[in-house]
């Protein structure tokens, strides 16, 4: 526990940030499939919110460098060390994700550059993703050494930045459609499934981790609560996300009752959606916290 709050910032950043770049994938997919120029236009202006996500875990995260000055050191580590190479493709992922958000606001950019930029920002933020999930495999923590814990970073991300996604593209004014939407909902509800059953295996093999002095279990006797809850806010979000974006809209005859009615409705889904990402969001900062709840060094 006492390490998990030490490292409060970590928590936060391998929390946000993974899902700002799923978040991120899913609304950059929404800008390259869309034929419609203004459409595309909207969805890459808003394109910020993931990028912010992102950005704060970033910074949240320099805190635990200990002064500025530390992360200069950052650099000279890439390829060796997994700090940096995990800061580097943050600050790769986000040059190419803010100069792309700066240029799309002009009016002469082309479909094909258009396309070619997101699709080499989503690599970045896949490679970042990939960097952040191997960076804690320490052989001397056998608690986070464990093949379980690449997975629940990649499943935590999984789960929760399709809903960051989808708040994205409502923030743009644009409709992911009831197909998107179901797609979308649909990878979040299988990697919350498969998180749950992946973090139930690792319960199992910490029984058996154990050093001179302590039990792996020790250290994270709420962990199955833990999980538990995990599953519950998931799914609550999960289904506020489809109640939002799922249901058929009423049509009606009177044009200005119909206006009222959409206005009324766009807020509802934002309203509804946003509870969903937020929901979300603290399910995977709970099973972060317990994962660095559960640091337990050979020998101690």
């Amino acid at each position: 526990m006492d390490t998990a709050l030490a490292e409060i910032t970590l928590v936060l950043f391998t929390t946000i940030a993974p899902a700002g770049v799923v978040g991120y994938l899913v609304m950059a997919l929404a800008a390259i499939c869309s034929r419609e120029r203004e459409r595309a236009d909207r969805v890459s202006h808003y394109l910020v919110v993931p990028l912010v996500l992102v950005i704060s875990g970033l910074i949240a995260s320099a805190t635990h460098l200990g002064t500025p000055a530390n992360a200069l050191y950052v650099i000279t580590g890439v390829g060796r060390s997994p700090l940096s190479n995990e800061v580097v493709a943050a600050v790769a992922f986000l040059v190419l994700g803010g100069v792309y958000w700066i240029v799309s606001f002009r009016d002469d950019i082309g479909r094909t550059i258009r396309v070619a930029w997101l699709a080499a920002t989503m690599l970045a933020g896949l490679v970042l993703v990939g960097f952040v999930a191997v960076a804690y495999t320490v052989p001397s923590v056998p608690t986070w050494s464990l093949p379980t814990a690449p997975a629940t970073l990649w499943l935590n991300a999984l789960s929760s930045g399709p809903a960051v996604g989808l708040f994205g593209l409502l923030l743009a004014g644009v409709d992911p459609g009831r197909k998107m939407s179901a797609i979308v909902l649909a990878v979040a509800t299988v990697a919350a499934v498969a998180n749950v059953v992946v973090l139930a295996l690792e319960w199992q093999v910490l029984a058996g981790v154990v050093t001179t002095t302590t039990r792996a279990v020790d250290l994270v006797p709420a962990f199955p609560g833990v999980v538990a809850g995990y599953a519950l806010l998931e799914a609550v979000s999960v289904a506020l996300c489809a109640a939002a974006l799922l249901r058929r809209p009423r049509k009606m005859a009177d044009p200005f009752a119909a206006a009222a009615s959409a206005s009324r409705e766009r807020r509802g889904r934002l309203v509804l959606v946003g509870a969903g990402t937020l929901l979300a969001l603290i399910a995977c900062f709970a099973v972060r916290f317990a994962f660095y709840a559960m640091h337990m060094t050979l020998g101690v």
